[in-house]
């Protein structure tokens, strides 16, 4: 029996001939997971900022419900109708829609959110140019829009059936016009003269929340208002019309229903309001599926690699690990040192991987919604991530085959 002092000696020159050796096979190897485990850091993140950013596009308070309006629109290809004929088309069309079972209410409209926008001069007393307030885009509208658009009345009324061809020009304000055009005043009763300045007064008589009608982003500059139907170009635009429930099972019957009060070759289509909006939300859809999926993809090679790497290092060490338990290494010791090993890797990946991700966030920032490309939130929980799938790899090493 050797003494312990040759034991000793021979275990180090052991240890530093395993360690050349591993070093020598195994540069590669480490650099490669290295690489991979950055690159999930990154894909990872990306998906966690696209994802939170379609989170709060999700919160935006529209001002209206998106999920429950069909919007017909009137194609006309190429039939001719004088303005009274026009007129009394839509409303026809509008009544019945009012009549279709599943539709709960039904309105005119020239205009739609993220669809269409009209816009024409406005004179307010005391103000010399009101275009440079900001965008001021109108609807004309029936009685029941704000009931079908599920859009709150602040004050005031809506637009009435008493408001038609004939009777006082009216309109209903949004909350954030109303702000802008009389800020130390109730907009109640305030005249607006609209088209030009020499235009019988409208007066205000509502207030209704704000809308977002052109962007999902915040309308500071943006305001909208109400008239009649039946006052203002009464032989334009098309409806909409609220669904009991599903919209998209309401969709073709009442497009066949519509259809068969088209004149000639005339046609309506009808579209959920949801599909318009959900193609001003695609873009953070398809940038957090895209991201998702290849972080994923990322995330499994990264553990497949650290996995591999551990196994080879595991079985290359294999003496080691003998003359460690010889000299009366635990099995513990053994797991731990083994762990550490490619916790190591995993971690310096994911610092390499983290510090690229904050370097290019300023470009990715524009592609953002209402996120910060530093979310300290989405980085923490991608690091956890990374961690566990990591601990994983290494811990169905270590089940697989114990040195």
């Amino acid at each position: 029996v050797l003494p312990v002092e040759a034991r000793m000696l021979l275990s180090r020159l052991w240890l530093r001939h395993c360690a050349a050796d591993l070093l020598l096979h195994l540069r590669p190897r480490p650099a490669l997971l290295v690489l991979q485990g950055a690159l999930s850091m990154m894909l990872l993140v990306g998906a966690g900022l696209f994802v939170r950013s379609v989170r709060h596009v999700q919160a935006v308070p529209l001002g209206f419900d998106a999920d429950s309006i069909l919007m017909v629109d009137l194609q006309m290809r190429g039939v001719q109708l004088d303005s009274a004929r026009a007129a009394t088309l839509r409303q026809r069309l509008l009544e019945e829609a009012q009549t279709m079972p599943g539709v709960s209410y039904a309105s005119r409209q020239v205009t739609a959110p993220f669809w269409s926008n009209w816009n024409v001069d406005l004179h307010v007393a005391g103000i010399d140019t009101v275009d440079r307030l900001g965008v001021f885009s109108l609807n004309a509208v029936s009685p029941d829009y704000f009931a079908t658009m599920g859009t709150r009345l602040l004050r005031g009324r809506p637009i009435g059936a008493a408001d038609g061809g004939g009777t006082p020009l009216v309109m209903v304000v949004s909350q954030a016009m109303a702000r802008v055009l009389w800020p130390d005043r109730d907009a109640l009763g305030q005249c607006v003269r609209v088209g030009a300045d020499t235009a019988p007064c409208t007066t205000v008589v509502g207030v209704a929340q704000n809308i977002h009608a052109q962007s999902l982003a915040d309308e500071r500059g943006f305001f909208f208002y109400y008239l009649p139907a039946a006052q203002f170009h009464p032989d334009e635009g098309g409806l909409f019309a609220r669904a009991h429930g599903d919209p998209g099972a309401l969709r073709e019957p009442l497009r066949r229903r519509l259809q068969a009060l088209m004149p000639g070759g005339a046609y309506v289509t009808v579209t959920p309001l949801a599909d318009v909006l959900g193609s001003e939300t695609q873009s953070w859809r398809l940038g957090a599926t895209m991201f998702t999926v290849f972080g994923v993809l990322a995330l499994l090679l990264a553990a497949i690699g650290l996995y591999s790497v551990i196994a080879y290092s595991v079985a290359q060490r294999t003496h080691e690990m003998g003359v460690r338990v010889a000299l009366g290494a635990a099995m513990r010791d053994l797991v731990r040192l083994v762990l550490a090993e490619g916790m190591r890797l995993a971690l310096i990946g994911m610092l390499l991987g983290g510090a690229v991700a904050l370097i290019v966030g300023r470009w990715v920032r524009p592609l953002l919604f209402e996120e910060s490309p530093r979310d300290p939130v989405v980085f923490g929980t991608v690091a956890v991530v990374l961690l566990v799938a990591g601990s994983a790899g290494i811990a169905v090493r270590r089940n697989s085959r114990r040195p």
